[in-house]
């Protein structure tokens, strides 16, 4: 079955509709029939496609080719199973984007209109067909921050609000950390800090930072590591436990793995190395490989030329990769951020330093990176392997 069709020209003749909905594990031959060109692909061109898609790309050829088909496969049925939750929804993502922590929870919160399609035409590789192009919609960041969660959550409702300072009792703040640590502390805040995010913005979308339990290699599993990690399972079971008993099944919740998100544009050259893209190995051995402090760096930098960008151009035809919403507290942030990123004095009648940049770095990044593997998901399942030209 040749797949040109976008998923929305699909949805509208009723066989193509009608295979990617049968389930993965009816028959493996119906299953072989979604992208069959994938095993005539090189090993190296299928780890270009997973790590453009935010696919792992490690393993052999054929678990790649089987991996890819399954993640894509499952994308294209996520959209046309979908339901709007309400009618002035219906056309937009709400993407709520959380780079894990406890001392230093941040997250962004983005609205993307139209995120897959746009009226934009093509001919396809016959010339005998007329097909939509997708083209990546601007999210509109509408709110950005960085909390204590074990502070309480007076700042995540608070507009006037825009982050915890650095400055800001540390010492104090560590020490009762350490003393409220427990299951019932942490579930309790798990609970009021998700059900709080879901009644302020309503999100389609939540994307959660995935944790690891060790760092650089090392043999040991820090403390602190395990606190966020178990934060990191609260937030997924009371998700799961909403989505269960209170109708939010259309909400969809994914983790992110950090790794992916830097792979990703340093494949594009925005990271600071030259990714080993052509020789599809997973690490970017062909280029000098960059240091924690150099990626933290880096993803700042990204970060701050968007920022930096939105908020020196009209949003009149604007194409950046975000722009700044209107919103007077997400401005002041935004500004904030790209003086202390250039260096520059903060306002003495703002509200104060921004702190950390990276974890309100590291959220934004992480949620326009994974819209971004969206649209080319979809691309690859319409274009094929040139979606990556």
């Amino acid at each position: 079955m040749r797949l040109s069709a976008t998923l929305f020209a699909a949805s509208r003749s009723g066989s193509a509709a009608a295979a990617l909905k049968q389930p993965l594990g009816s028959a493996s031959a119906s299953a072989s029939e979604f992208m069959p060109w994938l095993p005539s692909l090189k090993s190296a061109q299928l780890q270009r496609i997973a790590r453009a898609t935010g696919i792992q790309s490690s393993g052999t050829k054929g678990v790649l080719v089987e991996r890819i088909r399954s993640e894509l496969r499952n994308n294209v049925q996520a959209v046309h199973e979908s339901k709007p939750r309400d009618e002035s929804h219906s056309r937009e993502w709400r993407i709520l984007s959380i780079d894990m922590g406890i001392r230093n929870l941040a997250f962004a919160f983005m609205v993307v209109p139209c995120p897959l399609s746009t009226d934009t035409t093509s001919s396809s590789s016959s010339g005998d067909e007329q097909i939509k192009r997708s083209e990546p919609a601007i999210p509109e960041l509408q709110a950005w921050k960085r909390l204590s969660v074990l502070d309480g959550l007076s700042d995540l409702t608070n507009p006037s609000a825009t982050t915890i300072s650095d400055s800001e009792s540390t010492l104090d703040s560590i020490t009762k950390e350490k003393e409220s640590y427990s299951p019932n502390t942490y579930a309790s805040t798990a609970y009021n800090l998700l059900t709080t995010l879901l009644s302020t913005y309503n999100p389609t979308h939540i994307l959660i930072e995935r944790q690891r339990f060790r760092s650089a290699g090392s043999s040991a599993v820090q403390e602190w590591t395990l606190r966020v990690g178990v934060f990191e399972g609260m937030l997924y079971a009371i998700l799961h436990t909403l989505r269960q008993e209170r109708g939010l099944d259309g909400i969809l919740v994914e983790g992110v793995e950090p790794k992916r998100v830097v792979g990703f544009w340093d494949e594009i050259g925005a990271g600071g190395t030259k990714s080993s893209t052509d020789s599809g190995s997973e690490a970017s051995d062909a280029g000098k490989r960059l240091t924690a402090r150099e990626v933290k760096k880096a993803k700042i930098g990204i970060v701050g030329g968007w920022v930096e960008g939105s908020l020196a151009e009209p949003i009149e035809g604007f194409t950046g990769k975000v722009v700044v919403g209107d919103d007077d507290t997400v401005k002041e942030i935004a500004g904030a951020y790209v003086r202390k990123w250039r260096g520059e004095r903060a306002k003495k009648n703002g509200n104060g330093d921004v702190g950390k940049l990276d974890d309100l770095a590291d959220c934004l990044l992480q949620g326009v990176t994974w819209l971004e593997w969206q649209v080319m998901r979809e691309r690859i399942v319409r274009e094929r392997i040139k979606a990556l030209d």
